[in-house]
């Protein structure tokens, strides 16, 4: 059965011992963040921030439509296109890594990848619920190494 993005947060905040949401964020601040960054966020981005904001969970700090600059996605877009020219301009970051300036961005089409300057993509999943749920069945699974489900694609999007 294919979850939803509220649900699959709504099992992590309950898994977890130390989650916290911000809060909801009114559509028209999203749509700004989109305007901004100049691109279209994933439903589940979208649905994700409108609902959390942004959350924090068992070590993970999952960007959002926010004020806080280490956690927001247009201030952590903006900084990676503005240090890195590969950075490709039709992503948005969800998730500093905090190893070498990796972070973990999705598509308008929700694939989500791990960018990191001078290496080829790496797809991790091909939704924003793929990824969380990723992360809570593996734990010790930090985000430079997620085995199984590595492919190497180049900055376009291509296998």
């Amino acid at each position: 059965m294919k979850q939803d993005i509220i649900e699959v947060i709504n099992l992590l905040a309950n898994e977890s011992d130390d989650f916290f949401a911000k809060g909801e964020v009114e559509s028209s601040k999203i749509a700004q963040a989109e305007e901004t960054l100049g691109v279209h966020f994933s439903k589940d981005f979208w649905e994700y921030t409108q609902k959390f904001g942004y959350i924090e969970a068992d070590g993970m700090e999952l960007c959002g439509v926010v004020d806080s600059r280490h956690v927001s996605t247009v201030i952590r877009t903006q900084y990676m296109r503005d240090n890195f020219s590969d950075f490709p301009k039709d992503c948005y970051v969800i998730e500093s890594v905090g190893i070498d300036n990796a972070v973990i961005m999705q598509k308008s089409d929700g694939k989500v990848y791990q960018f990191l300057h001078n290496h080829k993509l790496m797809l991790f999943a091909n939704s924003l619920n793929e990824y969380l749920l990723g992360k809570k069945m593996k734990p010790e699974t930090n985000a430079v190494n997620i085995g199984s489900h590595e492919r190497m694609i180049d900055n376009q999007g291509y296998q």
